[in-house]
């Protein structure tokens, strides 16, 4: 296609700024050459996928950004009218050579708004430019784009059911009650006749996302009048005319339309975009992930939901907007792993500005605990890692003699480990006496002569630790928490409100902490978890340390991030297995959906170890250079063992793959394929990743096993089936899972 379509600089004057040059308008108030008043500019979900999937683009429409938001001329964007558009306001804006960006001009003469939905190869901008119209709905004023015939197009593959099918209807309404929430006629008539779930969400590919979304949430079994409220604001006036600014900021300010649609907030909100990029998650927020960010609770709040169903996003955006609410307010953000801490910390810098991001402090949980006992009695001493912990539980199970068989058969190094942090550092000055009372939840049953035993043991290992000047992570919590519960804390450790993410895997002490460091109130503790990746610890009740939810906890179940396809498999791990979340609750992954597809996972059952080595390379450099190649930096290669992924990383660089070890602060970035172990990549997303060696020596570990009691190792299979979990559900587009020899019997078959 060429550029033949009517440009909008070819004429001198327009009525409306963005129609510059489109002699349609009768009355002339803009002379092109004149200073042309700012214009707002919106921007489109699809517009930062594209952007996604080439990244060269980005200076380029960072540039296009800028002018159209600026007074500047905009003679060299060569907008342009495609000849064949059904509607009048599209135009394509040159960005490349190569490529063009789609948008809408919208709004008055003197409050002009640009609509950027999309960018494309030249032809397919132009093709995609004539198929779309814009519109406010007209039931509920959510602003949408239209593809023609999107319904149509998207659920063509879709069979009507058979007049005998006696299955109930997946949405069970009629096709007025859904036109009357906002859905498009055509689409809900075939929504009425849909019985299986898949036909629902291939429905709703093509559609507006509110509508997809909208249409889920009766599936699964929302009712009418609350799906009205969610996207929409059922007691106001609705908007209808997107060329009445008034009426298209209302449009766009609704939660349906904030689910696809930013508005550019001015140049601070338009500088921290330029210096990140359009990650999708800044920016384009479900209502219920809104509702929870800017809503006041009462007391503590716990947030629940699988991988990718946003719960991150929400946790920091809440941690923004309360510094926002008060200019003294002090937030502490904190997690578990020390490379999300990073991660969120680097994140938040892109979501406000430096006055507010100085009042929120990000750090990791242990090394807050740290700082608090630092602060307080001075450096202390070497932290023992998990092995050399068990080592020395073992040495302190040997030095007590009185331990009977049947005694040490129960009390084995694992077991010591998970009571000494699970019950004894979670107590408030614990002794003997309070210890032999003490309410033992989910653990392993023993007798009270057996915790007398027990606590003999925990005076040896103590014992120990004095003597080889070491601690563990757990004491050194339990430490910080009796400072922070007494008047020594400092004043820089008191917080007015705490956000923690990935609370499922924090320790009894680390609990306690918290607790001491912000006061009870309203909005004091914003809790993010998901039962299914505890892949640290044990479950715990926050009740048990003075944290109450009852009536304060939301579920997200729309996964954001991977396909269905993807999210089916790594669900299916964790078949058979029942999870408790905070609240001593069940937690399931019933309900968890996602609106996008893609390949199924494959598998790679390897002759050897040397082929499962080689299969890696081909497929990471099939992806690099097939026929949707990808950047380095979007794939991950994750292993169980640092020596498994040592050697993986060596391999691939010896191949002339660019690729680095993923750190303790998180994925390098620019230094190519990502191969990190999965613990260590808790937290973090890529394109497309290899989960290498699930195998049925490490799925469940042998080497956890044989250190664990018959009662323990059920435990460990839970954990290691979190583990392959939180691996499979990094992917957003496709998963590889890799063996040799057995597989684990964890895979869904």
């Amino acid at each position: 296609m060429s550029d033949d379509h009517q440009d909008v600089f070819g004429c001198l004057r327009g009525r409306r700024k963005f129609a510059v040059g489109v002699d349609v308008f009768e009355d002339v108030d803009w002379v092109q050459g004149d200073e042309r008043p700012m214009a707002t500019v919106v921007l489109a979900k699809e517009f930062q996928k594209n952007l996604d999937l080439d990244g060269s683009l980005k200076p380029r429409a960072w540039d296009l950004l800028r002018k159209l938001s600026s007074d500047e001329d905009l003679t060299g964007l060569r907008l342009k009218m495609p000849k064949g558009a059904k509607d009048s306001r599209v135009r394509v804006a040159r960005v490349t050579d190569n490529y063009r960006a789609v948008l809408f001009a919208a709004g008055s003469e003197h409050d002009q708004y640009f609509v950027l939905v999309a960018i494309h190869e030249h032809d397919k901008a132009y093709e995609y430019a004539e198929q779309i119209t814009m519109r406010l709905n007209p039931t509920n004023g959510v602003f949408e784009v239209l593809r023609d015939a999107s319904a149509d197009v998207a659920v063509s593959h879709v069979s009507k059911p058979q007049e005998d099918d006696d299955r109930p209807r997946l949405v069970p309404y009629t096709v007025d009650e859904l036109v009357g929430i906002g859905i498009l006629r055509e689409l809900a008539e075939q929504v009425t006749d849909l019985r299986e779930e898949d036909q629902l969400q291939d429905l709703c590919l093509n559609i507006p996302e509110w509508q997809g979304d909208a249409l889920l949430d009766l599936a699964t079994g929302s009712a009418l009048d609350d799906v009205r409220r969610r996207y929409a604001q059922p007691d106001s006036i609705v908007p209808t005319d997107a060329d009445d600014p008034a009426q298209l900021r209302d449009s766009l300010s609704r939660a349906g339309s904030q689910m696809q649609f930013v508005v550019v907030e001015g140049d601070e909100h338009l500088r921290r975009m330029l210096d990140g990029d359009f990650a999708a998650w800044r920016t384009f927020l479900h209502p219920d992930q809104r509702d929870l960010i800017e809503k006041d609770r009462k007391g503590a709040f716990r947030v629940a939901g699988g991988a990718g169903t946003g719960k991150t996003v929400v946790a920091m955006h809440r941690a923004v907007a309360l510094a926002e609410r008060s200019p003294a307010a002090r937030v502490l953000v904190t997690t578990y792993t020390r490379n999300l801490a990073v991660q969120l910390r680097s994140d938040l810098g892109r979501l406000t500005n430096a006055a507010v991001l100085s009042r929120i402090e990000v750090v990791g949980i242990d090394r807050l605990a740290r700082d608090i006992v630092a602060r307080v009695q001075g450096a202390g001493p070497r932290v023992l890692g998990e092995r050399d912990q068990l080592r020395m539980w073992e040495r302190a199970l040997g030095n007590v003699p009185e331990l009977s068989p049947d005694d040490r058969a129960v009390l084995t190094p694992y077991f010591m480990s998970v009571e000494h942090q699970q019950v004894i550092l979670g107590m408030n000055s614990a002794d003997l006496d309070r210890y032999l009372v003490e309410t033992r939840r989910r653990l392993v049953k023993i007798s009270r002569v057996q915790r007398a035993r027990v606590w003999r043991v925990v005076e040896e290992f103590t014992r120990l630790l004095a003597v080889e000047n070491a601690t563990t992570h757990a004491i050194v919590a339990a430490k910080a928490a009796d400072i922070a519960h007494s008047s020594e804390l400092p004043v820089s450790n008191r917080y007015d409100h705490v956000v923690v993410d990935e609370a499922q895997d924090l320790a009894p002490a680390h609990w306690r902490l918290l607790r001491g460091v912000v006061p009870v109130g309203p909005n004091d503790l914003f809790i993010c978890e998901d039962a299914h990746q505890r892949i640290y610890g044990r479950q715990v009740v926050l009740g048990r340390f003075g944290i109450e939810t009852r009536g304060r906890s939301q579920k997200l179940t729309l996964n954001y991030r991977t396909t269905r396809q993807l999210l089916g498999y790594a669900t299916k791990v964790l078949s058979g297995v029942e999870f408790v979340d905070l609240a001593d609750k069940d937690e399931s992954t019933t309900g968890y959906r996602s609106l996008l597809a893609g390949p199924e996972p494959d598998t790679y059952p390897a002759r050897s170890w040397q082929d499962e080595k080689t299969f890696v390379v081909e497929t990471v450099r099939e992806w690099l250079s097939g026929a949707n190649p990808t950047t380095p930096g979007s794939i991950a290669v994750l292993a169980s063992q640092n020596s498994i992924r040592d050697e993986l990383a060596h391999t691939l660089q010896d191949d002339g793959i660019p690729a680095a070890i993923t750190s303790a602060d998180g994925p390098v970035e620019g230094a190519g394929v990502q191969v990190a172990t999965m613990h260590r990549a808790k937290g973090t997303e890529f394109a497309r990743v290899i989960v290498v060696g699930v195998d049925d020596d490490r799925f469940p570990s042998k080497y956890r096993l044989e250190h664990a009691g018959d009662d323990e190792r059920a435990v460990i299979e839970v954990s290691d089936r979190c583990l392959l979990y939180v691996a499979c559900t990094r992917a957003r587009d496709q998963l590889v899972v890799t063996w040799t020899g057995e597989p684990s019997r964890f895979l869904p078959v």
